[in-house]
């Protein structure tokens, strides 16, 4: 799309070299390669882009867009910046019902199925009011607010003074490219890299066409080669942790068993609480619009394997699962460290094992001699037997081999 746009704008080898740098520009070459929703939105905005400078009818673009939204909301900010800068080119207002008429379908479709499944309100709340919430919580947040009408007006009159008669399509994407800037810069909740992916084409294309010398391309591709090294690790694969954690995940639990970590990067298994605990989640709970409820729902759904330690953990979550559960190594499993008198508590009611360095531990228990795994409610309890380290830890976790005296999956 980007090769395409650039040959319509300008010609053949401002396009080729749009696409070189546009690929190696660090930003876009990690951003563009993660598995989210903002490539597809990307992909989206590029294609409405397309559709409108080879003047398509406008219920195309207009549906172009609507799925770009259902992308992402940040196409809220994307579409103002096509009409601002369509108003200041004086662009024709022929086809805006009909663009209208094909926005609405793709978000009203999905609108239509979450209220027919009954989860209207998760599906308002997850989109607009979660996110919303978090911005009366930003103390700085009013000063960009505050600099928007000026940078805004700036804008609108720096486009106004150099109107272009001639070669409108370039101004009128240069004009989106301000627009949306200044509208994510002042207006946005939290900003990252990856949300200006849809201007980092348009970009690629003017700068390879500002650059008239090859020379000057080939320096500037050599120099995005180094930062790309450098911005990406020397190339270093640096996903074998996550790798070696879904696998401990697939042998450490089975179908139907939850899991409890940040945001539900084990993929495989339900999570008891309800939150991902990200950025906007942590900040909420600090200030207390969410409580922490990771205790109760963790106990409630009987979840016996959680997430390693960490800072991301809310410190009342942290406290319990670090008291209540036991390191396997790339995750961890209920359980305790039994104490110098043989006193433990379990926290979560289920099937447990007393195991030391050589395996099963064998003795008494709570004054019944105790041979085997066996079912504990929560609460306090005693080992009585050989004064020497033992642990007590979710049975299942032990028959799938696992034991926090000999940690799994560590060296990957």
């Amino acid at each position: 799309a980007t090769y395409v746009l650039g040959r319509e704008l300008y010609d053949e080898r401002v396009a080729a070299w749009a696409v070189v740098l546009l690929s190696l520009f660090p930003p876009f070459f990690l951003k563009s390669l993660e598995f989210r929703n903002d490539n597809l939105w990307n992909a989206l905005w590029m294609l409405a882009l397309l559709a409108l400078i080879r003047r398509k009818r406008p219920f195309v673009i207009g549906l172009i867009l609507g799925a770009a939204l259902a992308a992402s909301i940040k196409t809220l900010l994307l579409i103002p910046a096509l009409v601002i800068a369509a108003i200041i080119i004086r662009a024709p207002r022929r086809g805006f019902f009909e663009a209208i008429a094909g926005f609405v379908i793709v978000p009203g479709a999905i609108a239509t199925y979450f209220a027919a499944i009954g989860t209207w309100n998760d599906f308002v709340y997850c989109t607009l009011t979660f996110n919303s919430e978090f911005a009366w919580m930003r103390s700085s947040l009013w000063i960009v607010r505050a600099i928007f009408p000026f940078a805004f007006a700036a804008v609108v009159w720096i486009a106004l003074r150099f109107r272009a008669t001639s070669e409108l399509w370039r101004y009128f994407f240069a004009v989106t490219m301000a627009v949306f800037v200044v509208m994510l810069a002042c207006l946005w909740i939290l900003i990252s890299p990856r949300d200006f992916l849809p201007m980092m084409p348009l970009a690629a294309i003017f700068g390879a066409a500002a650059m008239t010398r090859t020379r000057s391309l080939v320096i500037v591709s050599v120099i995005f080669i180094a930062a790309l090294w450098y911005y990406a690790d020397r190339f270093e694969n640096k996903t074998d942790w996550h790798t070696t954690m879904m696998d401990q995940a697939l042998r450490l639990t089975h179908t139907g068993e939850m899991l409890i970590d940040y945001k539900g990067e084990t993929i495989y298994r339900r999570r008891p609480f309800y939150y991902v605990l990200e950025n906007i989640t942590r900040a909420q709970m600090a200030y207390g619009m969410i409580r922490d409820t990771v205790p109760e729902d963790v106990v409630r759904t009987r979840t016996y394997v959680a997430q390693a330690d960490g800072p991301i953990w809310p410190p009342r979550a942290r406290a319990f699962l670090s008291e209540n559960f036991l390191d396997m190594g790339r995750l961890r499993a209920a359980g305790q460290w039994i104490r110098d008198d043989g006193t433990f508590t379990i926290a979560i009611p289920g099937e447990y094992v007393i195991v030391d360095e050589r395996g099963e531990a064998r003795g008494v228990l709570d004054g019944n001699e105790y041979r085997d795994a066996r079912t504990l409610t929560a609460g306090a309890h005693r080992f009585e037997g050989a004064k020497e380290r033992r642990a007590v830890m979710w049975a299942p976790a032990f028959r799938r081999g696992h034991s926090p005296f000999h940690l799994r999956d560590r060296d990957f």
